[in-house]
């Protein structure tokens, strides 16, 4: 058999002698080159990403600057809208801004602008560029070195809009807001005055208070609305005030649940939010002490004493349900209105508003002296409309208060007078009517009266005899200097006028202003026994023992009106000085004002002292005052209600008392308690109500918030 030979590995020496043997090649660079090209790749990624991060960071820089410009640009909004209130405003007469006065009073308003630009610190920043309709500001620096500037025109459809636009800048970046404001005319107050105001008990003010004398003290009084129900709610509440006095330093008469340390400080005291509206107060205290169910108010059943089956305080419980009400026809009607309970829906504050004064606190506490402060003298929560803004408003300036001289107002009473008398109608008399005409002695129906001015009072400064009109109507009649007469139980339809003397002079024959000149004037005999208190004052004829003709009797005149209605507006004319007696008119009895005729004013009798109301029955003396009540000075008493402001414009009063103060009106005994209770007082700003024409005071330039945009 024959078997395969195996086969053998040739040897390569035998196969090729001369041929070397080959090994695997080798690739010689290759990583390098692999690391070459991730460098170029990171390389590339790092510079992007440093190009991004530069864009990113100019791009942040660029919105930060955008966001700058666009502070700088709302701030000089606000920095505008503070300087219309502090510049020098132009005046008018006209109580209402229609077009056409708008646009007589742009010239004005444009240069008043440019003036007070003219006053800024830096003079590159004074510089201003006007047209017909427009103002331009010039570059306003801020101190993060944003600036601003300002372009006001007015509004090319309507003369009463103007139309601001506030450009921001920041680096290249540029935003600008707009937004329109109107120029108006307001009091801008519930009560306004030259002389201090004291608000008694159930005296509630829906609106700011201002007092507009720095050296007159205490330049504002509020007594509480609850101390006198019982003695248990009087202590607590003046514990209250003492726990005020230590923790709060706004005078605010209030604690916040967000004042983390007054709030807890009150806690401890035992102090509570009962109607847990975020803030401790009076009203909290008094809810907490009748509400008897624990529903968090105070109903009528709880506030009715079980021994006489009446309210408490009846008048109180109205002034607080009653609250908020409507402010013109077709107003929303707020949450809880006359519900017949008290509870946190009523947003009880004894003022609703902020209190302004020219006196500083330091001044005030010094007057004060020792063991009384300032908390002492405002007792109560004190609201005002807007979040942030002190309670009150010290050392304040005259462009924070309207222009309160009595002369500003001459004109608005003359007005009044153009509408009454034969220039209203033809004169006409009856047995019981008396129209279109001016009164004289021999028209009174009723005899005559002897009585003390202030009716009623224990600090009385005069006796008079009157002539009296009984059960009579009125219209449109003018009361002649000097009558001094008793209207008793009278209708007044139409507009009525008292005239009286415009230029009280010294004893020397030169016309004054001062206060206490026209008391002088007032006391000046002018035949018969010298002035006192007691000898009665005549008008004319002659005097006999006991008897005096003085400057005030024969050329003032001193009313007063008992149980009668005002189914129309009362007006009388400005005298250059404030003549307190002299110049007086009272309102007794079941005195109604329903004015139907006018409702800009009720009454405008810029230097005459008003007393309104009863010092022995406060509740039997109701009024409905709309409108403004302009005054020399003025008290009420009783049960009313002022629709619209209440300025006082004369300076010689000692004050001017609203609500029941006692007979003495500086009287603040708490025992001092008329026959039928405090009565009530619901005093409400509306700035809805039109001014009569003839006030000459300054225009406001508001702003519209629901009008700001961004752009222009």
């Amino acid at each position: 058999m024959t078997y395969a030979q195996p086969r053998t590995k040739p040897h390569w020496d035998h196969v090729c002698p001369n041929m070397i043997p080959m090994l695997p090649a080798r690739r010689r660079g290759a990583t390098a080159v692999l690391a070459m090209l991730f460098l170029m790749v990171a390389t590339t990624l790092t510079v992007g990403m440093f190009a991004m991060t530069q864009t990113n960071v100019q791009s942040a820089k660029n919105l930060s600057d955008v966001t700058r410009a666009r502070a700088a640009a709302e701030s000089g909004m606000q920095w505008l809208q503070w300087r219309f209130n502090r510049m020098a405003r132009p005046k008018t007469t006209a109580g209402v801004i229609t077009d056409s006065v708008a646009q007589s009073l742009w010239p004005s308003i444009r240069s008043a602008i440019v003036a007070d630009f003219n006053t800024l610190v830096l003079p590159a920043e004074r510089a201003t560029t006007t047209s017909t309709t427009s103002v331009s500001s010039s570059n306003i620096t801020l101190d993060g070195g944003q600036t601003f500037s300002l372009d006001i025109e007015q509004d090319p459809t309507d003369a009463r809009i103007l139309n601001v636009t506030s450009t921001g800048r920041y680096g290249t970046a540029e935003r600008a807001v707009s937004m329109s404001f109107q120029i108006d005319k307001k009091i801008r107050f519930a009560i306004v005055g030259k002389v201090p105001i004291q608000l008694g008990r159930n005296t509630i003010v829906e609106g700011p208070v201002a007092m507009g004398t720095a050296n007159k003290y205490p330049p504002i009084l509020s007594l509480s609305d609850f101390t006198h129900l019982n003695s248990t709610l009087a202590n607590r509440i003046t514990s209250w005030q003492a726990l005020l006095e230590s923790q709060n330093a706004d005078y605010d008469g209030m604690i916040s649940a967000n004042d983390t340390t007054r709030y807890n400080a009150a806690v401890s005291n035992g102090f509570t939010d009962y109607d847990q509206n975020g803030y401790l107060d009076e009203l909290d205290i008094f809810i907490n002490h009748y509400d008897n169910n624990a529903d968090r108010a105070v109903s009528h059943s709880e506030f009715t004493n079980p021994t006489t089956g009446k309210l408490y305080d009846e008048n109180l419980f109205k002034a607080i349900d009653t609250l908020g009400g409507p402010l013109f026809a077709g107003d929303t009607e707020r949450l809880g209105l006359e519900d017949d309970q008290i509870d946190s829906s009523d947003a009880y504050a004894k003022i609703r508003g902020q209190i302004v004064m020219m006196t500083s606190a330091a001044a005030w506490q010094s007057n004060l002296g020792s063991g009384k402060s300032i908390h002492d003298m405002i007792v109560g929560p004190v609201v005002p409309y807007s979040p942030g803004v002190p309670a009150v408003k010290f050392s304040a300036s005259s462009t924070d208060v309207i222009d309160l001289s009595p002369e500003n107002f001459e004109e608005a009473a003359a007005n009044f007078r153009t509408r009454s008398g034969s220039s209203a109608g033809t004169p006409a008399k009856t047995a019981t009517l008396l129209a279109n005409r001016t009164l004289a002695i021999a028209d009174a129906n009723a005899g005559t009266s002897q009585e003390r001015t202030p009716y009623g009072s224990v600090s009385y400064q005069a006796t008079y005899r009157r002539p009296v009109f009984r059960n009579m109507t009125l219209r449109n009649v003018i009361i002649p200097k000097g009558l001094n007469a008793l209207f008793d139980n009278c209708v007044f339809d139409g507009v009525t006028f008292v005239d009286g003397e415009r230029d009280i002079k010294t004893s020397g024959g030169s016309v004054t202003t001062s206060a206490s000149n026209g008391m002088s004037w007032s006391q000046r005999k002018i035949s018969g026994d010298t002035f006192s208190k007691d000898k009665v004052l005549l008008a004319t004829g002659t005097p006999t023992s006991g008897q005096s003709i003085t400057q005030g009797s024969q050329n003032g005149n001193n009313l007063r009106f008992n149980n009668c209605t005002f189914n129309g507006p009362l007006a009388g004319n400005y005298a250059t000085a404030y003549t307190h007696f002299a110049n007086s008119w009272e309102f007794t009895g079941a005195t109604l004002f329903d004015n139907q005729v006018d409702a800009t004013a009720t009454i405008v009798s810029p230097q005459v002292n008003i007393e309104m109301g009863s010092f022995t029955n406060p509740d039997a003396a109701p009024s409905t005052l709309v409108g403004v009540v302009v005054a020399g000075n003025i008290d009420i008493r009783g049960t009313s209600v002022v629709d619209g402001s209440i300025i006082v414009t004369g300076d010689g009063a000692g004050n001017t008392t609203l609500g029941y103060f006692g007979p003495s009106d500086g009287d603040t005994n708490p025992s001092a308690l008329p026959e039928g209770g405090y009565g009530r007082l619901n005093i409400r700003y509306n700035p809805n109500r039109a001014l009569p024409d003839g006030i000459n005071v300054a225009i406001d330039i508001t702003a519209d918030a629901t009008t700001y945009r961004e752009g222009t």
